[in-house]
């Protein structure tokens, strides 16, 4: 009881904290005050003090077997091993909800320590950042604490899932979560830019760091979630085309296109209103990815039971959806790049067909995925299989491949001699094909 009273009073200290934040950073940004936007930034690096402290006492609960938090009933028992226990912290709905805000608030806090050379540009990252964090630990508090006392204190736990009591449990989960909060870094930092008007590329350094982190963390996340699935699961391949498989890559694929087509924006002014675009479409899918997994609304081996949090996190989604596609079009009349790609036989030609071909393969990835849910909608009951994925993936990726070969032959401006330069790339290609 002690320890569930400490740990739902962090959460709402933390939640206090950041609304604080929020609306001291918006009205330091409004008004460009430095010293109001030093608060703010400070009283979010509370917020992220105060969720690693109902961080600590849960993770205190689980090693010191306090069945009388509901949390700890579901997910452990006496049984476990301490490492086991441990992974229990994302092991369900409420635990890693807290450790994707937990994530949030602490890389949050680190992005706006170093952004502290752009004063308004970070007042108005901060003022999205503590919306997020908000929404999280209002979440955490009022519909899944993972503080919840039982009426009655169990002898033992539960205990995790079979399948989940794995060293892949130690391992894929947290570095996939981890990915998947820091996609909401970069959107941050591009929802400022867009606000505070400054669409240079001083914007770029900052969204472009961390949006690489996250894309870091997300591909060794998804390495080791196909590890684990045919270790486990014996599905026979490493990628068996699951729904909750699927909204972990699209935001990786959405990714991938922006840190290409970054350097286009860098080195020759084109792509601005794409790069943005790619930034916000990454961190609504990893939403919407979110949405499908804290459902149930479509079948999945990794999604949990049906919730009444998925109503919270389609609502989110929409208001998201709302605000950004709002900004976007506030500052469509200046978000037309300088230049423009003016020959496709050209290294931004090249980046340009790779971004088309990644955006588009992201598209038929979400309507397979969709399609049970959008059909149920409508009263049908439609759906699609691996069959689907494998063939309408397969061309875009070999195209992918084959761009990966020849883009880096290609220069700037298009000034070389493209073609010539891939005269052995491609008798080499050939040689392969025949033998």
């Amino acid at each position: 009881m002690l320890l569930a009273g400490l740990g739902t009073g962090f959460l709402l200290g933390g939640l206090i904290l950041v609304l604080f934040s929020g609306g001291a950073a918006l009205r330091a940004a409004l008004a460009d005050e430095e010293p109001r936007a030093h608060l703010a930034r400070s009283t979010f690096y509370g917020t992220a003090l105060a969720v690693v402290g109902a961080s600590v006492v849960l993770a205190a609960a689980l090693l010191g077997h306090d069945f009388s938090i509901a949390f700890v009933t579901s997910t452990t028992d006496r049984s476990m091993s301490a490492p086991l226990l441990l992974a229990s912290f994302w092991g369900g709905q409420e635990g890693s909800l807290l450790y994707w805000a937990l994530l949030l608030t602490l890389l949050g806090s680190v992005a706006l320590a170093s952004a502290g050379r752009s004063p308004r540009l970070a007042a108005f990252a901060n003022v999205f950042l503590a919306g997020i964090a908000a929404f999280l630990l209002v979440v955490l508090v009022f519909v899944a604490n993972p503080f919840e006392v039982l009426p009655v204190t169990p002898a033992d736990g539960l205990g995790l899932n079979p399948v989940l009591r794995d060293g892949g449990m130690l391992i894929h989960p947290p570095l996939l979560l981890a990915g998947y909060s820091s996609f909401a870094i970069p959107f941050c930092f591009a929802m400022a830019s867009l606000a505070a008007g400054r669409l240079d590329r001083g914007w770029l350094a900052l969204t472009r760091r961390y949006a690489l982190l996250a894309w870091g963390l997300q591909s060794v996340g998804l390495a080791l979630g196909m590890w684990w699935s045919y270790h486990v699961l014996g599905w026979g391949g490493y990628w068996e085309w699951d729904p909750v498989e699927n909204a972990a890559l699209m935001p990786w694929l959405a990714t991938t296109a922006y840190l290409h087509s970054a350097q286009v924006q860098e080195r020759r002014q084109a792509l601005r209103a794409w790069n943005y675009g790619l930034v916000i479409v990454s961190f609504l899918l990893t939403v919407l990815g979110t949405y499908i997994v804290r459902s149930g609304v479509l079948p999945s081996v990794h999604s949990f039971a049906v919730s009444p949090i998925g109503d919270w996190f389609f609502g989110f989604l929409a208001l998201c959806v709302a605000v950004s596609g709002g900004m976007l079009a506030l500052r469509s009349q200046v978000l037309v790049s300088p230049r423009r790609v003016e020959r496709m036989a050209s290294r931004e030609g090249a980046f340009l067909v790779q971004n088309v071909l990644l955006a588009a393969l992201c598209a038929a990835i979400l309507w397979g995925t969709l399609l049970p849910l959008l059909s149920g909608m409508l009263g049908a009951s439609l759906g699609v299989g691996p069959a689907y994925f494998d063939r309408v993936a397969a061309p875009f990726f070999l195209a992918l491949l084959a761009l990966m070969a020849a883009g880096p032959l290609a220069r700037w401006g298009g000034r070389a001699p493209w073609a010539r330069s891939l005269r052995w790339p491609v008798a080499g290609w050939a040689l392969a094909l025949a033998g």
